[in-house]
């Protein structure tokens, strides 16, 4: 779940990204953003699919500190995110779904058990889950209102929010059991 609460900042960052455009068919189009680290190796990859102009499908690959890259995909209707599902340990396995109130913004988090079973994540969970996307909603603001901010400030900010949402973390209970 923090792994997409980061996701949305680093989305924001990947201005300047290597930038490519695949047509599937003549009204679904992909476009693809992508980073490497130092070492060549691929850090972040952002796949966006659109129908005409109205994006309905991103699939980001992010390397976590562990080197392991972490999947998730976001659906989109009329160009909002309606659901979201996180592969946070690479695995293949989707471990983590949130459906989304386009008009409201308000959202629900699930846990994808082994077996495939879906239960809700606990009410603990979901609030500090909500507080960490208050905190990378904040930052987004400010990139925003400051689109020229310099690499060390960018560079700030993220660790900046990566503190407080790791703060945050502490308070969530384990809801995978």
């Amino acid at each position: 779940m923090k792994t997409l609460a980061i996701l949305i900042l680093l989305c924001a960052s990947s201005y300047g990204a290597d930038i490519t455009t695949t047509n599937i068919t003549a009204d679904i189009t992909t476009k693809t953003f992508e980073r490497q680290d130092g070492d060549g190796k691929p850090s972040l990859r952002i796949e966006t699919v659109y129908r005409g102009k109205t994006r309905v499908l991103r699939i980001t690959s992010k390397r976590n500190r562990q080197g392991v890259m972490t999947v998730t995909r976001g659906y989109f209707v009329g160009g909002k995110m309606v659901m979201a599902e996180s592969d946070e340990n690479g695995d293949g396995f989707f471990e983590s779904i949130m459906t989304f109130d386009p008009v409201t913004d308000d959202f629900e988090v699930f846990i994808r058990q082994p077996d495939g079973a879906v239960k809700p994540i606990s009410t603990q969970t979901l609030e500090a889950t909500k507080k960490q996307t208050a905190v990378v909603d904040e930052s987004l603001r400010k990139i925003f209102q400051k689109p020229n901010m310099s690499d060390q400030e960018l560079s700030s900010l993220i660790e900046e929010n990566r503190k407080k949402t790791e703060s945050i973390e502490k308070e969530k209970k384990d809801d995978k059991k």
